[in-house]
């Protein structure tokens, strides 16, 4: 398993076989989210984005439709490739974990290639419990999911 923590948010995951298995969190009460492979700002990324309202996790796969918007895989046609989602909220953290294939076959998905360096967005939202709301924080890491290595470049 290998880590990445900058800024409050904590992205942990680990590579098996076909899959990488996923764990954010971030210290807010609203979302946490991960982009892979943004071509512009948010756009062309593949966006899982999780929160916790009222002790149930809401935890989806969306795609980068513009600089600044993303809509969920299944509202453009796509599908929904989160497996095993889970979430929870304590101590002022929001918490999700998921599993993720590294090639889903949906053209609303990047493919991630766990020896090369991916682009990965990490980010949070305010203290609301909506999809809506635009982060608090962002960074943006070039990431050797194999390695470990991450270098941020933005």
């Amino acid at each position: 398993q290998n880590t990445l923590e900058v800024k409050k948010i904590q992205f942990s995951w680990t590579i098996e076989k076909d899959q990488i298995h996923v764990m954010l969190r971030a210290k807010t009460s609203g979302w946490v989210s991960i982009g892979f492979e943004p071509e512009k700002a948010m756009l062309g990324a593949n966006i899982i984005i999780g929160m916790v309202k009222d002790g149930k996790f809401d935890v989806q796969d969306h795609y980068g439709v513009r600089k600044r918007g993303h809509k969920s895989d299944k509202a453009l046609g796509g599908n929904s490739d989160v497996l095993n989602p889970s979430g929870y909220e304590e101590k002022g953290f929001t918490t999700i974990s998921f599993t993720f294939p590294l090639n889903t076959g949906d053209k609303y998905d990047k493919t991630i290639n766990p020896e090369g360096e991916t682009i990965v967005m990490l980010a949070y939202g305010t203290e609301k419990d909506s999809f809506k709301t635009r982060h608090r924080y962002r960074g943006i890491y070039k990431i050797n999911f194999s390695t470990g290595e991450n270098k941020k470049i933005k």
